[in-house]
C-alpha cells in the first residue's frame, strides 16, 4: 500500500520532536553538546573581517524588521489576490512561534555565549529566534509562493539558503551555540508543518462553503 504524504508530515514531526527534545535535556543538563564543541575549533575561518560585515546584515532577516517587513509584503500580496484566510493563518503562525520561543527561552534559560544589543542578542540563547521565527515564516511563504505557481525547486532552494544562512548568521557573530540554532530549526519546523496543514484545511473549508 502506497505510503501518502501525510504519514510522511507526521513521521518527520516526530523525528523533529525528539530530535528538539534530546536536545533541551542534554542542554538544561548542562551537558557539552558534541555540535558545539565541534563548531566551536572551525569559527575562526568564518569570522574575517568580510563575513562579520555581511552576516550583520544578513542576521536582520531573522530579526523582527525583517520578518515584519516580509509579513507586510506578503500579506499585501495575499490581500490582492484576495487570499485573507492564508494572511491570518500566515500572521498567527509567525506570532505563535515569537511567542513560543520567548517561553521556551525562558524556561530553559541557557546563558548566550556573548550578549550584544547592537545584533538583537539580549535574551536567553535557546532555542534560537532567528533560526525558529525565520524558519516558520520563509518555509510558510515559500510553500504560498509554489502554491502561486512558482518553479517549486527554485522556491525551495531559495528558501533553504536564506534560512540556513540566517541561522549561520547567529553562530558567526557568536550570539548563539550551533545546538540554539537546530533546536530553532526542529521547533520551527514543526510549528510550520502544523500551520501548513492549518492553511490548506481552512481554504478547502472556505471553498466548500462557496459552491
Amino acid at each position: 500500500m502506497r505510503t501518502n504524504k501525510h504519514t510522511y508530515a507526521f513521521a518527520f514531526m516526530i523525528v523533529l520532536a525528539a530530535f528538539a527534545g534530546i536536545l533541551t535535556w542534554k542542554i538544561i543538563d548542562q551537558q557539552t553538546l558534541w555540535i558545539d564543541e565541534w563548531m566551536k575549533g572551525r569559527l575562526q575561518l568564518l569570522q574575517g573581517e568580510g563575513s562579520i560585515a555581511f552576516f550583520t546584515v544578513l542576521t536582520e532577516m531573522g530579526s523582527e524588521p525583517g520578518i515584519i517587513g516580509t509579513l507586510v509584503g506578503a500579506g499585501i500580496w495575499l490581500v490582492k489576490k484576495k487570499r485573507y484566510i492564508s494572511v491570518a493563518v500566515f500572521v498567527i503562525a509567525v506570532a505563535v512561534a515569537q511567542l513560543l520561543n520567548k517561553v521556551l527561552k525562558n524556561i530553559i534559560a541557557r546563558e548566550r555565549p556573548s550578549l550584544n544589543e547592537a545584533i538583537d542578542a539580549v535574551s536567553y540563547s535557546f532555542p534560537s529566534g532567528h533560526a525558529m521565527v525565520g524558519l516558520v515564516t520563509y518555509g510558510f511563504l515559500a510553500a504560498l509562493l509554489i502554491r502561486a505557481g512558482m518553479k517549486k525547486s527554485v522556491v525551495i532552494i531559495g528558501a533553504a539558503f536564506l534560512i540556513l544562512l540566517v541561522g549561520l548568521s547567529r553562530i558567526v557573530l557568536s550570539v548563539h551555540y550551533p545546538s540554539d540554532i537546530l533546536g530553532g530549526y526542529c521547533l520551527g519546523g514543526m510549528l510550520l508543518i502544523v500551520f501548513l496543514y492549518a492553511d490548506a484545511y481552512a481554504n478547502s473549508r472556505q471553498k466548500k462553503r462557496s459552491r
